[in-house]
């Protein structure tokens, strides 16, 4: 029994800050049994912990990926930080934020961040004294944290949870899933419907979230991370993709649609770093390094193998 209260005080903690029927959710939990009170205040604890692990890390000591059971671990100075913790969460008003097709915004933040968000995308924004929170609902943002050990950064895309405080870094929330990409520092992130590890990502690494409640893949790839972030800049970064790859990037900015009438296309290997908004130019190339028709309208771009003159 004390195993699944401290189980439920790590789930409370980690979904704040609360809606108003959450918080009511909350409340009549608390009120059902006299030890939730201490075991919410030892996971709040926990994540103050946690913020320490992230933010101040020694050239001695490796980054530890703590578990539920060591993010609700006792002693005096997570003793200490829970008698700073307040129940009492403040009501937030939300910012809504979303972009349309070819539309990339950067936000400055009034803590002192910057979320950049990529096209057709959806998130809200709520700062709060203690905490600072984006909901993103849908598509892509990279947040350029501004340090503040006080107010961690969290990030809910659904099926994963992200939790930094001054540092750098992507997600993607998607059909095919969420995923985290670190650009600067540190961050923690865990499937949100499992009580299972925290990860602990550094720069250049990755997580992927397949499923609700399955640990992530987690790799390495500095390099593909810094491509795949090209769009800040209003670009798209190709090495060796392919050119079905390629299209669905130019695709996702612009009305005028690139089309592959030739299906043996998709697989031809690419490199190079092209405009966005400039999907006539990309055709114009592949045009002449391919030798394809390019059949432009005002809808689409058109690209096919040439026939041959005995065809």
């Amino acid at each position: 029994m004390h195993d699944r209260i401290e189980q439920q005080a790590a789930e409370w903690a980690l979904r704040h800050p609360l809606g108003r029927v959450e918080q009511a959710q909350l409340d009549d939990w608390l009120a059902q049994d006299a030890r939730h009170d201490g075991a919410l205040l030892r996971a709040m604890a926990g994540l103050s912990a946690i913020e320490d692990a992230l933010v101040a890390p020694t050239a001695y000591e490796p980054v530890r990926t703590p578990t539920r059971r060591w993010l609700l671990g006792g002693g005096i100075g997570l003793a200490a930080a829970a008698a700073s913790v307040v129940l009492a969460w403040p009501r937030l008003t939300a910012q809504h934020v979303t972009t349309g097709r070819g539309e990339i915004r950067r936000l400055p933040l009034a803590d002192g961040s910057v979320a950049t968000i990529n096209s057709d995308s959806d998130l809200r924004i709520m700062l709060a004294e203690d905490r600072r929170t984006i909901d993103l609902t849908r598509g892509q943002a990279w947040f350029q944290v501004a340090k503040d050990r006080t107010r961690p950064f969290i990030v809910d895309a659904g099926i994963a949870q992200v939790r930094a405080v001054g540092t750098a870094f992507s997600v993607v929330r998607g059909k095919d899933g969420v995923q985290v990409a670190v650009t600067e520092g540190t961050v923690a992130v865990w499937p949100s419907e499992s009580s299972g590890l925290m990860t602990i990502l550094e720069a250049g690494q990755f997580a992927n979230f397949k499923t609700a409640g399955g640990a992530p893949t987690i790799g390495s790839a500095p390099g593909a991370i810094e491509r795949a972030l090209a769009w800040r800049n209003g670009e798209v970064a190709l090495e060796n993709d392919s050119l079905a790859e390629a299209v669905a990037s130019f695709n996702r900015y612009n009305q005028r649609q690139l089309v592959l009438a030739d299906p043996s296309l998709a697989q031809e290997k690419l490199v190079g770093l092209f405009r966005l908004d400039k999907p006539e130019n990309f055709a114009a190339m592949l045009g002449q390094s391919l030798d394809l028709d390019v059949v432009v309208t005002p809808e689409e771009i058109r690209l096919a193998r040439k026939k041959s003159a005995g065809r």
